[in-house]
Formats: C-alpha cells, structure tokens, sequence
C-alpha cells in the first residue's frame, strides 16, 4: 500500500461533517458508547452453551433493542423538558441512537456464525469482543468525524481511555452480577 493510499484512508477516517449540531453529535456519540459498552457485556457474560445454542444472538440483539428504545425515550423526554416539539424530539433522537444498533450487528453475526457451527464459539465471542472494544477506542475519531473542533491526538488519546474504562465497566458487570 503506498503512502498516498495510506493518507486518503486515514483522511476518509479522520474527515469532518459541519452539518452536525455540538449537542447532536455528544448525543450520537453517547449512543455509540453506550451501545458498544453494553453489548460487549453481553458478549462476554454469554456462557459457551448459551453462544452454541443461539441465545447469545437473541442476547445482543435484545440489549441493542432494548437500548435504542430506553436511549430514545430517555433523550427525548428530557428535549421535551427544553421545550422542544414531541415529534421533531422523537424523529432527532431515533436518528442519533442509531450507533447503538450498528454496535450489535457484527458480534450478532459472529455470533450467530458460532451458533451454526461455522465458528468455534470462543472464537466468536473474542472476535466480537475485539471488534467492540476496537469501536469503542475509536470514539474519538467518531466524535472528530462529526465535529471539526477536536484534535486528532486528542481524540485517539479518549478513545483509548474510554476502551480502558469500557473493559473495567465489563468486568464489573460479570463480577457483580455473574
């Protein structure tokens, strides 16, 4: 790969939207988070039985369901606290906790791949793991991608801080709850 090839990959990563409000973007990438963090914990706490059988499938995808309609509610009652329109605070906030649905759908596949016997449930399980918490050190550049105001080392730097912070929130859930 050549160094100009390398340049346009990370300035596709790396480029800015103006489009996107400040309040907007904290919301999706709150989403985003909050999405990745929960359905990591889920992955992890799934028992080898549970993955082989198919119930960790039904397992993620009921915790992106589950959160992308608690995320939804929750935001938009509290816009309608800020006096906004009910129905322009429910179309912004559907929108915005989108990422909490595309934080399940790989480890959902892979997942679901074990569960067929196309890949050994470890596997399946470390490799979601891998891809979530590989999401979740990427918020800073997600954040970066909707706002321009934020410098680069700046965010890989609360990136990787967050991925350390997302690992102690999973290990606190299986050790307190498991």
């Amino acid at each position: 790969m050549s160094s100009r090839s390398v340049r346009t990959a990370l300035g596709t990563l790396t480029r800015h939207r103006d489009d996107v409000a400040t309040a907007r973007a904290e919301s999706r990438v709150s989403a985003y988070v909050y999405g990745n963090v929960l359905v990591l914990a889920a992955v992890v706490g799934a028992s080898p039985a549970a993955v082989a059988s198919g119930t960790a499938v039904v397992l993620v995808v009921g915790t992106i369901l589950s959160t992308y309609v608690a995320h939804v509610l929750a935001h938009a009652i509290g816009s309608l606290f800020g006096g906004e329109d009910g129905r322009t605070a429910v179309a912004v906030e559907l929108r915005d906790a989108v990422p909490i649905i595309s934080s399940g759908i790989t480890p959902a596949l892979l997942l679901g791949a074990a569960a067929l016997g196309w890949l050994p449930a470890l596997w399946a399980q470390a490799l979601s793991a891998v891809v979530l918490l590989g999401r979740i050190a990427s918020t800073g550049v997600v954040y970066r991608r909707l706002r321009a105001d934020v410098p680069l080392r700046r965010a890989w730097t609360v990136g990787a801080l967050a991925a350390g912070v997302a690992a102690v929130a999973v290990v606190l859930k299986l050790a307190l709850t498991h």
